[in-house]
């Protein structure tokens, strides 16, 4: 079996990428993953409705993003994709003057959920928009499909995203769950802080309930590696 890193076709791909998306993070399930790819309903074809929203969704965001740049690692046996990963090549101060449609949260219904989960997705942007203010590689999302795990396709992602922002002189951040931590401080990066999201209100709306019970409080820690990779635990300071 070999695992090939790809540039994907925006045009083909995101079906293919979506549901190894949606494979990845319900094996272990996390919760957060509700957020940005809901299930409206129960069973399979709610399941396949949400995997078929994401891929047009996943596909909009691409193709209206030049900072966008998507890859996928395959197996060349069978043509499957293993694993992807979306990355953000910011060649400015991305929080400098944002797209107006940037945060609408058009994958849920007007209401109490979306509220919960525009707020979320609020505090979640916060960190780094606090200390990532100037170009800089970003990596939004990393995934590997549950049966291509421990075979390196996590670490073909990252030699190609530190080797990107070498080239450039750019530090590269990323937002990390418990998952993904040892293959992250396996590559030198450091953390910056420790983040808690749980958005409150004083007089939630039953629909806000529903989606604060399924998401919870969700923790992600903001991670950092600065350009040209020279860093050192407890002498480096951080952003």
């Amino acid at each position: 079996m070999t695992l090939e890193l790809q540039v994907i076709d925006p045009e083909t791909d995101f079906p293919s990428l979506a549901r190894c998306l949606f494979d990845s993070h319900e094996d272990p399930p996390q919760r957060f993953f509700h957020v940005f790819f809901p299930i409206h309903g129960e069973g399979d074809k709610a399941r396949e409705d949400a995997i078929n929203e994401g891929a047009t969704r996943l596909k909009l965001w691409h193709t209206q993003d030049p900072a966008s740049y998507w890859q996928k690692v395959v197996d060349t046996k069978t043509g499957r994709v293993a694993g992807g990963a979306m990355w953000k090549i910011y060649r400015e101060n991305p929080f400098q003057s944002p797209s107006p449609d940037e945060d609408e949260v058009t994958w849920f219904p007007n209401g109490g959920s979306r509220t919960f989960v525009e707020c979320a997705l609020e505090e979640y942007s916060i960190p780094r928009a606090r200390v990532a203010q100037k170009p800089h590689v970003y990596l939004f999302v990393l995934f590997t499909h549950p049966e291509y795990r421990r075979k390196g396709v996590g670490q073909q992602f990252m030699d190609w995203g530190m080797k990107k922002a070498d080239q450039l002189g750019y530090d590269f951040f990323l937002e990390s769950t418990f998952y993904g931590r040892p293959l992250y401080e396996a590559n030198g990066f450091l953390y910056i802080e420790e983040c808690i999201v749980h958005p409150e209100t004083e007089n939630p709306e039953d629909d806000w309930k529903k989606i604060d019970e399924k998401v919870g409080l969700w923790t992600f820690w903001l991670m950092w590696r600065p350009a040209g990779g020279q860093s050192k635990e407890g002498k480096t300071i951080r952003p």
